[in-house]
């Protein structure tokens, strides 16, 4: 269903009957709740700090030297962590530590080529992110930092 088609059927909804179905839906959806539960009180800072220590575990798996970390579940975690429009401080952050966690991480581990390719998309984002957002000389002044390392 298009966000259109759902317009236009919530429209036909009276106020009492929109709320039932916001709280059906909140009371079903783990996800949901954590969306509203930001909604209403906005921590970015909190919200940052939850999804790093998700991206941090996520890197951390390996197997014989091996990183078993999957770009996959990283790449959804940062459009997760997106959603919630934080405060673009908290962005820059996020983006930062998972750059700079996989950087750690690469030190002791061996990643696969796609593995690695999807940090290169990471770090396209974060550039395209900042970019829209007239930060770009920040991000390009961090990452030019951590290559001096």
């Amino acid at each position: 269903m298009s966000k259109t088609a759902l317009k236009k059927e919530l429209s036909a909804y009276s106020k009492e009957q929109i709320i039932e179905v916001v709280l059906d839906l909140y009371e079903s959806r783990s996800d949901v709740k954590e969306y509203f539960k930001f909604f209403l009180n906005p921590d970015s800072k909190a919200l940052c700090e939850r999804y790093q220590k998700v991206i941090e575990k996520e890197l951390g798996r390996s197997k014989r030297g091996r990183s078993k970390a999957r770009i996959s579940v990283i790449k959804k975690k940062i459009k997760d962590f997106e959603s919630f429009h934080p405060d673009n401080e908290y962005l820059h952050k996020f983006y930062q530590f998972i750059i700079l966690k996989a950087l750690h991480t690469e030190d002791s581990l061996y990643f696969t080529d796609t593995f690695y390719k999807g940090i290169y998309f990471v770090v396209d984002r974060y550039l395209d992110f900042a970019n829209r957002n007239y930060e770009l000389n920040l991000a390009l002044k961090y990452l030019d930092d951590i290559t001096k390392y």
